[in-house]
């Protein structure tokens, strides 16, 4: 099976389930207090353009979501597989869920759903405040892994990548342990695709 059949779900369509991005905040609660992680203040919102004269309107309609966040916390990116990406940044879990959120409810709404690959964030080891401090808690390191939505599933998976096209499967399946509570996890295994060289920074 195909990247693109993978990640499209084709064999087993499922409505999209745009709210449970809004589990994520959970997620990094979770993870800070079992595994000194968060998210890393990254996230990506993955899509396959049409070609022709629909891909020129797609890419209008990702120039318009830019416009209206002011061009500061989102741009675009290809990746290396000539898929196309929306990278949002914010320090703010809450602000970069509901940013992602609108990138993908603004672009289904606009038609194109079928387009719409998967949603990805950016996990990184966390640095806790001294004892007694009202500073919260910061990011100390860049993205080591990730949890990824897919679109067409309503399901997340985590994705560790470990050097160049190789993946550490023990982790992500801590990773599956620790967020299964807080987030549908895709049950399919071969539904785990890689997704390598992610233009997350």
């Amino acid at each position: 099976m195909g990247l693109l059949s993978t990640l499209l779900g084709r064999t087993k369509p499922v409505p999209a389930n745009l709210d449970a991005l809004f589990a994520m905040p959970s997620v990094a609660i979770t993870l800070q207090s079992a595994a000194g992680m968060s998210t890393s203040g990254r996230a990506g919102v993955c899509y396959k353009p049409p070609s022709g004269q629909g891909f020129a309107e797609m890419q209008a309609e990702v120039t318009k979501l830019l416009a209206m966040q002011g061009g500061e916390t989102l741009r675009t990116a290809e990746d290396d597989y000539g898929y196309h990406w929306v990278v949002i940044e914010h320090p703010e879990i809450d602000t970069l869920v509901t940013q992602v959120h609108l990138v993908n409810a603004s672009l289904a709404d606009a038609g194109w759903g079928a387009q719409l690959l998967c949603s990805v964030f950016g996990l990184a080891a966390v640095e806790a405040p001294d004892p007694g401090s009202n500073e919260a808690p910061s990011v100390v390191a860049a993205s080591s892994a990730y949890l990824v939505y897919l679109f067409k599933r309503g399901t997340f998976y985590p994705f560790v990548p470990k050097g160049r096209e190789h993946r550490d499967t023990t982790e992500e399946l801590k990773l599956k342990s620790l967020v299964a509570d807080d987030v549908t996890i895709e049950p399919e295994l071969d539904r785990w695709f890689p997704l390598w060289d992610l233009p997350l920074g």
